[in-house]
C-alpha cells in the first residue's frame, strides 16, 4: 500500500471476533499516526469513541451533530451515575451535593445521577461523613448515549 493522504474505511470491523477487532483498531491508529486522515464509517459507537478525533452523527441520511466524542457527550449534558452499596444508612443529604440531579435506591445500591465532577464530589462528601464504600464507581455517558439522545431510542427501519 502506498501513503495516501485520505483513507475511507466502511464497516471495517463488522463480523470480526474481539481479537481481530482490536488488531484492526491498532492498525487504524497506526495509519492515523502516520499522518493519513481516516474516515471511519461504523455502527459501533464504542469504536467511534475509541478511534475518532471527530464524530458525525447521521440520522435519516442527515448529519445531526459533529464534534469530538467527548464534545458530543458534554454538549448534551448527559448525566453520570455514581453507584455504591450502603445498607440502612440515611443518605438523603446526597441530593444537596453540587451537580447531583437525583438520588435513588435499588435494593442496597445507591444511584446518584448528575453532571460535572460527580464522582469526586460524592466521594468527598461520603469520606467527610465517615462512609468509605468499597464498591464506589461511576458510569459516565458514552457516544452511544449521545447518539440515542440525538436520534431517539425507538427502532426504525
Amino acid at each position: 500500500m502506498n501513503s495516501p493522504e485520505l483513507v475511507f474505511l466502511d464497516e471495517l470491523t463488522q463480523g470480526l471476533n474481539p481479537q481481530a477487532r482490536r488488531a484492526t483498531w491498532d492498525l487504524i491508529r497506526e495509519i492515523r499516526e502516520g499522518g493519513t486522515t481516516v474516515v471511519l464509517v461504523t455502527h459501533f459507537m464504542d469504536e467511534a469513541e475509541h478511534l475518532c478525533d471527530r464524530v458525525a452523527v447521521v440520522d435519516g441520511g442527515r448529519v445531526v451533530a459533529v464534534d469530538t466524542p467527548q464534545g458530543l457527550i458534554d454538549g448534551l449534558g448527559l448525566p453520570s451515575i455514581v453507584r455504591f452499596t450502603a445498607s440502612g444508612q440515611e443518605l438523603d443529604w446526597l441530593a444537596n451535593v453540587p451537580g447531583v440531579g437525583s438520588m435513588s435506591w435499588r435494593g442496597d445500591t445507591v444511584e446518584v445521577r448528575g453532571t460535572g465532577p460527580l464522582l469526586a464530589l460524592v466521594a468527598a462528601e461520603l469520606v467527610a461523613r465517615g462512609i468509605r464504600p468499597l464498591d464506589l464507581r461511576v458510569d459516565r455517558p458514552t457516544v452511544e448515549d449521545a447518539f440515542l439522545a440525538l436520534t431517539g431510542r425507538e427502532l426504525r427501519e
